[in-house]
């Protein structure tokens, strides 16, 4: 039996109401065993604006303050994500320094982790088409499975409705599997939705409106470019959480 992907997970973290909504999801979906990474990132090139002489000294001392300012703020935000982290027996927090979505990846490559979390306009602020640009570079480069969390309007999130995406391959047989595995321990409906022929991602998208989740699979390579037309347009259409399950390279 494969490893679940809910086993050790690694969850970004920036102080913002979605980051902390991917931390309340990620610690709801952990295993019981599981390993919980709450990850915060100093960008320090953003703060690094040195000016010509003579204020060259004083750019470079707001930038030192700025990097200090913002140091304090995620040390803030990784103790209120924390206290979020209510189910898991092991809670591990980190700061790093760099771009967040390259010290998320890092982070994920370090713990071999089986799942990514992320808010969807929480990291990074930038927007990109319709994520967050951390939560769209985390999406496409990650090696292992990602979780793109979103509130549920009107209370607090759970894997109550689940909608799949299945068209036979190894990729959405995970992704049901993974799904399977939520009905077992928290009485999921999930609802299997056959995604072939015309607008794919369009149909699983309309069955997934009011749904908690939805899943589905995607090609077992990260790619700088995309993951494949279903998992890329669902990720960047669904109005709620996603879970967008990666095949490990062995399984190919």
């Amino acid at each position: 039996m494969s490893e679940s992907i809910f086993r050790r997970v690694v969850c970004g973290v920036d102080g913002s109401p979605e980051s902390l909504e991917a931390v309340r999801q990620a610690d709801l979906l952990l295993e019981d065993a599981g390993r919980l990474l709450l990850l915060a990132a100093v960008d320090v090139a953003h703060a690094i604006h040195f000016q010509v002489a003579p204020t060259a000294i004083h750019a470079a001392r707001r930038a030192l303050e700025e990097i200090e300012e913002r140091g304090q703020e995620l040390r803030a935000a990784l103790e209120q994500a924390r206290a979020e982290a209510t189910h898991a027996s092991e809670v591990a927090t980190e700061e790093s320094g760099g771009r967040p979505s390259d010290a998320l990846l890092e982070a994920v490559a370090a713990e071999e982790a089986t799942l990514a979390a992320v808010g969807t306009h929480g990291l990074g602020r930038v927007v990109g088409t319709f994520l967050g640009s951390t939560a769209t570079r985390v999406l496409h480069r990650a090696p292992c499975s990602v979780l793109l969390a979103r509130p549920r309007a009107g209370g607090r999130w759970s894997p109550g409705r689940i909608v799949v995406g299945v068209d036979g391959s190894a990729a959405s047989d995970a992704a049901l599997a993974a799904c399977r595995e939520l009905e077992s321990r928290f009485g999921s409906v999930v609802e299997p939705l056959t995604v072939s022929g015309h607008r794919p991602a369009h149909a699983l998208v309309e069955a997934g409106a009011g749904a908690d989740l939805i899943a589905v699979g995607a090609r077992a390579e990260p790619s700088t470019v995309g993951l494949g037309s279903v998992a890329e347009r669902v990720a960047h259409h669904a109005a709620g959480s996603v879970l967008v399950v990666r095949l490990p390279t062995s399984a190919d």
